[in-house]
């Protein structure tokens, strides 16, 4: 009888443990100018999927056309919008991805991790020459050689959040680096998803209002943070108390 109790205690405070997990990540491969040239790829241990294409349905920026930039020594690995939201004209950008999850446990969403790269118009990276000093900014150096560039990300049912990254990719005024890429955290006060429920991000990219000398901001990643959502341990409990008195049941027969 102990021993059954001490399993007991032993596997019902187990169920209340959760441990902090990447959720998904998702990057992106481009071949060409225009949005049907770009493949989404998101992989997930939790179930998380997104759509592996980007429909004009979900991309828009404030110049004409929907076309992206290949030029130059852009990697394919950059979702790289003709755009140039760094400069006085006040260019903006924005594109959405859902993702569903498939899994059979509800999740609960603490962060999501942007990964941005700057560029010019010429399909360089983006150098520090003419940039200004750090204050705080994603990825900023010291020094001027920082091009901030505001990423706004939307969510349903959530408060709008902005963080400007340093378009610059060196700390250098005449040449950048594609290695240069940075990566900020939006954090959440761990919102649910459930099991079959989809998520909509929306991220948007606009000028820095300390900055106006012109650069191109592209993404390069996206992370989904959280914890997969476990048994209440008194739901566990009554389980476990029925596996209990089975077992006692089955030493009297």
């Amino acid at each position: 009888m102990k021993k059954t109790l001490i399993l007991i205690a032993s596997l019902t405070f187990g169920t209340a443990v959760s441990q902090a997990a990447v959720l998904c990540s998702t990057t992106f491969n481009r071949t060409g100018t225009s949005l049907d040239t770009v493949t989404v790829n998101t992989t997930s241990d939790a179930g998380l999927t997104s759509s592996t294409s980007i429909s004009s349905g979900d991309f828009s920026k404030s110049t004409s056309g929907n076309d992206l930039l290949a030029s130059g020594s852009i990697p394919s690995s950059v979702f790289s919008p003709n755009a140039n939201v760094g400069g006085a004209g006040n260019n903006t950008w924005s594109v959405s991805f859902t993702f569903t999850n498939t899994g059979s446990q509800d999740m609960l969403i603490s962060s999501i991790d942007l990964s941005m790269v700057g560029f010019t118009g010429a399909g360089a990276a983006q150098n520090g020459g003419g940039g200004i000093a750090n204050n705080g900014y994603v990825g900023g150096y010291e020094g001027n050689f920082n091009k901030p560039v505001d990423m706004t990300l939307s969510i349903d049912g959530q408060p709008d959040q902005t963080l400007a990254y340093n378009g610059s990719t060196a700390a250098n005024g005449t040449t950048g680096a594609w290695s240069g890429i940075h990566t900020g955290s939006y954090t959440y006060n761990d919102f649910l998803l459930k099991a079959g429920e989809s998520l909509t991000i929306t991220i948007t990219a606009s000028n820095n209002s300390a900055y106006n000398r012109g650069c191109f901001a592209g993404l390069s990643g996206i992370q989904i943070n959280g914890d997969l959502v476990v048994p209440e341990p008194a739901t566990a409990s009554l389980g476990l108390l029925g596996l209990a008195v089975l077992m006692m049941r089955r030493r009297r027969a």
